[in-house]
């Protein structure tokens, strides 16, 4: 996996900002380390996945006539790019996804600072998390997202990077990250992106966007004729039944 120190460099190299053997000084690293975690930010729940919606686990400061339309199975089970809402009355254990696809996101929000008396555990169904196969929630006020990295089988924890940290993402959309960081830095040096620069971000865009498009799971009708459903659509080569849900995301 790549270094972020290595994508600053090579996006001081992309417009010719540094010579060839020079490393950036430390405040061209600053900068260049900025600008990337900012790229980051937009990224996740823009061009890999979704935005996340929230997904209540409990009815703390609800109103007591509108209890959560859930079984307690279901609350438990949420489906992906949810953002967990910690406002559960006692302890809770939460499954991820079954099959998550990759890039799919998972969040927590503690915004009644909660947690210490009421804490989650998030299970990873099969996967790790932060590379463990669960992971305890019991501090207070915590706000957190993790990103599903299928060339790991890990959700992995999203937060600002250092230098010294891998590329949250795998190594074929190094190109992306490095014109798109080249693309920042370049005006502040009195630089273009060369046409080379922009045909290579456009190519390699457009993979990184393929590959973490989400979709909500979906209940199939069998009353529908099979002729019409699409294999592609449904990414499971006919082998669908209307009593479960599809691998994207999450069956019961």
């Amino acid at each position: 996996m790549t270094l972020v120190s290595s994508i600053i460099l090579q996006a001081y190299r992309e417009c010719n900002m540094l010579p060839l053997g020079k490393e950036p000084n430390a405040n061209q690293s600053t900068e260049a380390l900025q600008l990337h975690n900012a790229t980051l930010t937009a990224v996740f729940g823009g061009d890999a996945g979704e935005g996340l919606t929230d997904w209540p686990l409990g009815n703390f400061d609800r109103e007591s006539t509108c209890p959560l339309p859930f079984t307690d199975y279901r609350l438990r089970h949420p489906t992906i790019n949810r953002r967990l809402i910690a406002v559960n009355d006692e302890a809770i254990r939460v499954h991820f996804a079954l099959r998550p696809q990759d890039g799919a996101r998972m969040g927590v929000a503690d915004p009644f600072s909660r947690l210490e008396a009421f804490p989650i555990t998030l299970d990873g169904n099969g996967r790790t998390i932060e590379g463990t196969p669960n992971v305890l929630l019991d501090t207070d006020g915590t706000f957190q997202e993790w990103m599903y990295r299928a060339d790991l089988g890990d959700w992995m924890k999203v937060s600002n990077v250092v230098a010294a940290d891998e590329n949250p993402f795998p190594d074929k959309f190094d190109t992306m990250f490095v014109i798109l960081l080249a693309m920042r830095l370049s005006p502040r040096y009195g630089r273009a992106l060369p046409a080379e620069s922009v045909a290579a971000l456009k190519q390699n865009k457009r993979e990184f966007v393929a590959r973490y498009l989400q979709a909500m799971p979906l209940e199939i009708d069998d009353s529908i004729s099979w002729p019409f459903m699409s294999t592609q659509g449904y990414d499971t080569q006919r082998s669908f039944t209307s009593q479960h849900q599809f691998n994207r995301g999450e069956y019961q």
